[in-house]
C-alpha cells in the first residue's frame, strides 16, 4: 500500500513539472480606438457683419461674413450656403441669387421691423429691378472666396440660383469661406420708400464629409 501511495505522489509531481514546462512566458493583446470622420463649421471671428447704411443706400464698409471648416476626413468636405429674409407674407424667402456655376451674385438686406413683401425681395434680386416695386429690400453684389485654394475650392451658385455650394475642403485640414458684400448699392433698389431701421439677412451654412 505504501508503494502505491509513493508512486502516485511521484506521478503527480511529474505532471506538475510538465505543466510548468508547457506554460506561456509572454502574451500580446491589440487595443483599438476608432476615430470617425467629422466636419465642423463655425463663424469667423473678426468678420465685418454689422455696419451702417448711408443715406444714399451704400454701406459704410463692405460686409465680410465668413465660415471656417475643419475636418479629419482625407477626402474633404462640402458645404451649402443659403440666405433668407423675413417678409410680411409671413414666411422667409431666398435673399441671394446668381447664375449657375458663378461665384458672384446679388444679395438683399430686408427691413427687420417693417417687413417687405416677398415680391419686393424678388424684384430687388432681378437684373433690372424697379425701385417702386422693392420697398424695404435693398440689394448689393456678393462674391465668394476661399482663403487657401490648396485646401478647398470657391463654392459656386447651383442650378437653382438661390444656393451656393462646393467642396470647401479637398482633404483633411481647415479652410475659410468668405462672403464679400460690396458696399455699393445696386441701382433701383434704394429709395425713400425704404423705411429707416435695421436691415438684415440670415446666412445658413450646412456641411458634410465627402
Amino acid at each position: 500500500m505504501k508503494k502505491v501511495v509513493f508512486s502516485l505522489a511521484l506521478a503527480t509531481l511529474a505532471f506538475g513539472y510538465a505543466a510548468t514546462a508547457n506554460a506561456a512566458t509572454s502574451a500580446s493583446q491589440t487595443i483599438t480606438g476608432t476615430l470617425n470622420p467629422f466636419v465642423s463649421v463655425s463663424t469667423v471671428e473678426g468678420a465685418t457683419t454689422s455696419i451702417s447704411i448711408n443715406n444714399d443706400g451704400t454701406l459704410s464698409t463692405n460686409l465680410t461674413p465668413g465660415f471656417k471648416f475643419t475636418s479629419n476626413n482625407k477626402t474633404g468636405a462640402s458645404a451649402t450656403f443659403t440666405v433668407k429674409v423675413n417678409t410680411s407674407d409671413g414666411n422667409q424667402v431666398d435673399a441671394i441669387a446668381g447664375t449657375s456655376n458663378s461665384t458672384n451674385g446679388k444679395i438683399v438686406l430686408a427691413n427687420a421691423s417693417t417687413l417687405p413683401l416677398a415680391a419686393s425681395v424678388r424684384d430687388a434680386l432681378t437684373d433690372a429691378p424697379t425701385v417702386e416695386n422693392n420697398a424695404n429690400a435693398i440689394s448689393y453684389t456678393v462674391s465668394f472666396s476661399v482663403d487657401n485654394t490648396n485646401n478647398g475650392d470657391v463654392p459656386l451658385f447651383d442650378t437653382t440660383g438661390n444656393a451656393v455650394s462646393g467642396t470647401v475642403l479637398k482633404k483633411n485640414g481647415t479652410s475659410q469661406i468668405t462672403m464679400n458684400i460690396d458696399k455699393s448699392v445696386r441701382t433701383n433698389t434704394y429709395s425713400v420708400d425704404d423705411v429707416a431701421g435695421s436691415y438684415q439677412a440670415t446666412i445658413y451654412c450646412t456641411s458634410a464629409t465627402l
